[in-house]
């Protein structure tokens, strides 16, 4: 049986090959921090619009320079294989990203205003009551002040658990101004206006009504951008009341005296409210607002079918909304690109 012999083991070479790739992944960490100081500066310099774009594509670039910088340090490139360049270019890209991405973020820099997201529950109001304010506002950072300035003078908004700013208005039409500034002077504005009115719910019923007579409440749409619940207190009970279309400018929502708290050969009184429900995106609290939609008095006849059904359930309504991860998809393309590198020169 012949015997196997193995290859010879070339010391030297084995050396002169690690020094190369020590010397390569030494270089390509220094080009790459040095490229995320220069892409710190640019990003300082630019437009918001385009600064993630140009950065990436001036990182992708430098890529020559890097070559050109070890031609100049007498490495032997011609000699790299494949391989040896996939973990040189993931050693930038990696060195580069993480250097870049601490240099634009606190403490090292911060040119970002407070963000904010303002509703206001609701849009438009039925003349004496309130319109809640309510105002999201988060800084990368530390929000120093928010103060909400209505028709010249300026008033204080009371911040809650979850970095919401509240403020409830009960004037007259009038314009608004919301402003929020960071520790670092940086300042955010939203402006608006308080709209009241009159009429924003009717109630429209016969003068005596059975348990399969309809009542139709009207209300305005216009009062919120989401859906929102009508419903009214009759003897201590809350009867929701269903939606069931549209007229002009108007919701149709519909009820009637065969819901638990009508009584039966009486007269009724109804008190009209619209509820209306906002969730900020990663809050699971709920603010809320009503309208008054005033009070009616029914009468009702002698059926024996009235007050029987539950309240209605009402499908639809705002619910908790997820919070959505930033929208970095070429930089989490370039860190996958890099690992899937990385990953691949281990199982060589």
């Amino acid at each position: 049986m012949d015997e196997i012999e193995l290859p010879k083991f070339d010391e030297k070479e084995f050396l002169k090959r690690e020094r190369r790739k020590a010397k390569t992944a030494f270089v390509a960490s220094i080009f790459g921090f040095f490229i995320a100081i220069i892409c710190h500066f640019v990003w300082r310099s630019v437009d918001e619009s385009i600064r993630w774009p140009l950065c990436f594509f001036f990182a992708i670039a430098s890529i020559g320079f890097m070559a050109k910088i070890l031609e100049f340090l007498k490495v032997d490139i011609k000699a790299f294989s494949r391989k040896e360049w996939f973990g040189s270019i993931a050693f930038y890209i990696l060195t580069w990203l993480a250097i870049f991405i601490v240099s634009i973020n606190p403490p090292f820099y911060d040119a970002s205003p407070p963000k904010m997201e303002v509703v206001m529950l609701p849009e438009i109001q039925q003349n004496g009551g309130n319109i809640l304010v309510a105002a999201h506002i988060t800084d990368n950072v530390e929000v120093d002040y928010v103060k909400i300035k209505i028709d010249g003078k300026e008033y204080e908004m009371l911040k809650d658990e979850d970095n919401v700013y509240i403020y409830n208005y009960s004037g007259g039409n009038a314009d608004f101004q919301i402003i929020a500034s960071d520790k670092g002077g940086h300042i955010a504005k939203y402006n608006a206006s308080f709209h009241f009115t009159d009429n924003l719910v009717k109630v429209i019923a016969e003068e005596k009504l059975n348990a399969s007579d309809e009542i139709i409440i009207k209300v305005y749409r216009n009062i919120s951008k989401e859906k929102f619940r009508v419903f009214y207190l009759i003897n201590g009970y809350e009867i929701n009341a269903t939606e069931t279309g549209k007229s002009g400018d108007f919701l149709i929502y519909s009820t009637s005296p065969r819901y638990e708290g009508w009584k039966k050969d009486a007269e009724n009184r109804l008190d009209v409210y619209v509820e209306i429900i906002h969730y900020f995106r990663g809050i699971d609290k709920a603010y809320r607002n009503l309208i008054y939609g005033g009070n009616y008095t029914i009468k009702t006849t002698a059926d024996n079918n009235i007050g029987l059904e539950p309240s209605p359930q009402i499908k639809g309504l705002p619910q908790p909304q997820s919070l959505r991860t930033p929208a970095f998809e070429f930089v989490l393309a370039i860190a996958g690109v890099s690992i899937a590198m990385l990953f691949r020169r281990k199982k060589r």
